[in-house]
């Protein structure tokens, strides 16, 4: 039998359940857009697991544990979902005890951004660096720090959040509450949401955009959608250069959904990064984007569970000691 973990990855838009090797290989995916509710949501995570059961035993395959990735806040001692801003009603859900009641082995929760930031030292690192920060930028904007192999967690395990950093002090309201935040500007919906909004002025039927319609009006060569998009990267430039000074890695990685767009638009926005980096961070630091592409989140979330099993790296990302 060839061990693998179960993957569970919870967005706001997507959940994605898949089976993974210790070298971060993945053997299994299936994902489906989010219900975003918790209930119907743990009701399509246990679907998903399930297909996932399956295929484990037409193939030879064992679950060694289960590793799960989601956005915070969260209270990673007691294994709970603390109502992340943009999961509603997510309120104090004990995700790894649930996950552990129905598939049976030992599940580990972290937050999505972190969980990348263990990807990415595990399975990504070419280089074997010890100060790795990754950015998620999706549906929200999340940010996991290692440094010299130590995961940055802060005092409740809920450090790092870059998304609901101000960059307009007074600016557009925040789904975290505050207004301002680079989540509520350069997040994928929020740029959805703020060219719907510029948009509707000229036109007489309104309607809604995703940072999808945005990339694609963009690379048809839609120039005010390019106008846009280019805008929205130079905010993108921002939180990333904030990072870089926050935290100073040796390598700086971005994910999620946003990044996936087509690298005739997103080469602008890293050239953008590189040209606003001080002279003396710039000099050190690799900046590019997750080499697992799209699975970045369920790569995330196995590495999770792989980081406390043993990876097949021999490579350990400290949590605390």
């Amino acid at each position: 039998m060839t061990p693998v973990v179960l993957a569970v990855d919870i967005g706001a838009t997507k959940i994605a359940v898949g089976l993974v090797h210790a070298d971060g290989a993945i053997a299994f995916q299936s994902r489906e857009r989010s219900p975003v509710r918790a209930e119907p949501s743990l009701a399509l995570i246990e679907r998903l697991g399930r297909a996932a059961e399956a295929h484990a035993r037409k193939n030879g395959l064992t679950i060694e544990g289960t590793g799960i990735a989601c956005g915070g806040p969260l209270d990673l001692e007691k294994g709970l979902v603390l109502s992340p801003p943009n999961l509603p009603d997510w309120d104090r859900i004990p995700l790894t005890k649930q996950m552990e009641t129905s598939f049976g082995a030992k599940a580990y929760l972290q937050n999505d951004a972190a969980a990348g930031a263990i990807a990415t030292a595990l399975w990504d690192n070419p280089d074997a660096v010890r100060d790795v920060t990754y950015i998620t930028v999706s549906s929200g904007i999340g940010c996991g720090v290692i440094t010299d192999g130590f995961l940055y967690t802060g005092h409740t395990g809920n450090g790092s959040e870059l998304g609901h950093i101000p960059l307009i002090y007074d600016g557009r309201a925040c789904n975290c509450g505050l207004t301002g935040c680079f989540e509520a500007y350069v997040s994928g919906t929020s740029i959805g949401k703020r060219y719907t909004e510029a948009k509707a002025t000229c036109m007489a039927t309104p309607r809604s955009y995703s940072a999808r319609d945005v990339a694609e009006a963009a690379l048809a060569g839609d120039e005010e959608a390019l106008a846009f998009w280019h805008s929205s990267m130079g905010m993108l430039a921002r939180a990333v250069r904030a990072a870089a000074d926050l935290f100073d890695p040796a390598l700086l990685v971005l994910g999620g959904g946003v990044t996936e767009a087509d690298g005739e638009l997103f080469a602008p926005a890293m050239a953008l990064v590189g040209s606003s980096m001080a002279a003396g961070v710039g000099q050190r630091l690799t900046v590019r984007k997750t080499g697992f592409g799209r699975n970045s989140g369920v790569a995330s979330a196995a590495s999770v569970a792989w980081n406390e099993i043993g990876s097949a790296t021999g490579v350990k990302v400290r949590i605390r000691e």
